[in-house]
């Protein structure tokens, strides 16, 4: 009997480094196939500068992954999606000029600190276009591909992943594949114990009232600016519905 894929779509090559080899191990009854967009699909403006319709995004990046490997809709046996929460949930008054910082842009515990108003002003837009689009597709637990009800979840780390396994919330993107690989080789325990730590729900509460409350914690003040995530649900919902 052929195996049916799981694919991860997830923003960058470090989230593949973290979790893939584990997943391989111990879901052997699925084939893992990881997406790596390189981008983030919920703060993609289209191109007219409009926001697109986040449901309409993710479909064709899915459609976009079946065709150029050659799978159909009835191959997959759900579609999980990882993205980085970035801190889009605070109100508009936790984004804060700071004229003397050396980034464009730098995360603290309490504010996203920019350098103009003009930027602000984007980091504004950028979080009302994010929150309101990942609020979409947290509600959202299927796709129809090919005439077919496809279940699809979405999971995230905060501030970042980089944030949650070596707390560091603005690292250097040309560090983070080279640091993920250090991260992986000095972890003592598995991956799924590591993360489990920086679940901000009760892990004895049934999977569906935990995904929920982790998505209605990271939306309250200034918790997507926190260290947490609620990927260790992502292996729960594998153990339960995929295996």
């Amino acid at each position: 009997m052929t195996k049916k894929v799981l694919l991860i779509i997830v923003e960058g090559q470090t989230e593949q480094i973290v979790l893939e080899d584990y997943l391989d191990e111990h879901f052997a009854n699925s084939t893992i196939r990881f997406d790596v967009q390189r981008e983030d699909i919920l703060t993609k403006w289209d191109a007219n500068k409009r926001v697109p319709n986040i449901k309409n995004s993710v479909v064709r990046v899915i459609q976009s992954y079946l065709e150029k490997y050659k799978f159909l809709a009835k191959d997959l046996t759900a579609v999980v999606h990882i993205t980085d929460a970035d801190g889009c949930f605070i109100a508009p008054e936790f984004v804060k000029v700071k004229e003397d910082i050396e980034e464009n842009l730098y995360y603290s515990e309490e504010a996203i600190l920019v350098k103009s108003e003009k930027r602000k002003e984007q980091i504004e837009q950028r979080n009302e276009m994010k929150a309101n689009n990942a609020k979409i597709l947290v509600a959202n637990d299927h796709f129809s591909i090919q005439r077919l009800k496809i279940p699809y979840q979405l999971f995230y780390f905060s501030t970042n992943l980089e944030h949650v396994l070596w707390n560091e919330r603005n690292e250097v993107a040309t560090e983070k594949v080279q640091k993920a690989d250090e991260f992986m080789e000095s972890l003592s325990s598995s991956i799924e114990e590591y993360l489990t730590e920086f679940l901000p729900v009760n892990s004895e509460l049934p999977y569906k009232e935990k995904m929920k409350m982790s998505w209605s914690f990271l939306m309250e003040g200034c918790n997507s600016l926190q260290r947490g995530t609620n990927v260790p649900l992502l292996f729960e919902m594998i153990k339960s519905d995929v295996q």
